[in-house]
């Protein structure tokens, strides 16, 4: 059975968010701009990655997981996938399948694939169909797959861009 799942309220937060950066330090975000950037591949690739090391999945050596850490990793994913979201100027609003996965390590392997790929398309229909079609459904079965819940990473979400707009390094002049 399929689930609607609507996270609009990352791609609201990012924008105010990018709105908070560009008039407090200069840094613009280029929101709208209908295409994903090569910076974006790489920042949502590299949360990603760790994901997969706070995880330890790939460490038959060490299981002792820090889920608070994990979850907040996911939530800097979450973070990422509401810019690109800004960035094709389309809603986070997906149906999707919501299932544990036995092999996890598939599941990674697969979402890097799409990730690394998301500036291949040419179309901005194909971009925006690969987040909602692909990226989105993965990362949300990986979510659930690593014992977590959506209210649980909406609030490590939340919690995270609270860190992010009193953080020391965005006050700098």
């Amino acid at each position: 059975m399929s689930k609607i799942i609507d996270l609009n309220y990352v791609k609201k937060e990012q924008d105010k968010f990018s709105k908070y950066l560009e008039s407090t330090k200069g840094i613009n975000a280029q929101t709208n701009t209908l295409k994903v950037s090569e910076g974006q591949i790489l920042a949502l690739a590299s949360e990603l990655y760790e994901v997969i090391n706070e995880s330890k999945i790939h460490k038959a050596y060490d299981k002792n997981v820090d889920r608070e850490r994990l979850i907040e990793e996911l939530s800097d994913c979450l973070s990422m996938i509401g810019n690109i979201a800004n960035s094709l100027n389309m809603d986070l609003v997906v149906e999707t399948e919501i299932t544990q996965i036995e092999n996890i390590e598939k599941q990674f392997i697969g979402l890097n694939y799409d990730i690394l790929r998301l500036n291949k398309v040419s179309k901005i229909l194909f971009a925006r169909r690969k987040l909602e079609e692909l990226i989105v459904p993965q990362f949300i079965n990986i979510v659930y797959s690593l014992g977590f819940n959506l209210d649980e990473l909406k609030e490590a979400y939340f919690k995270k861009m609270e860190e992010n707009y009193s953080n020391p390094k965005f006050m700098e002049s």
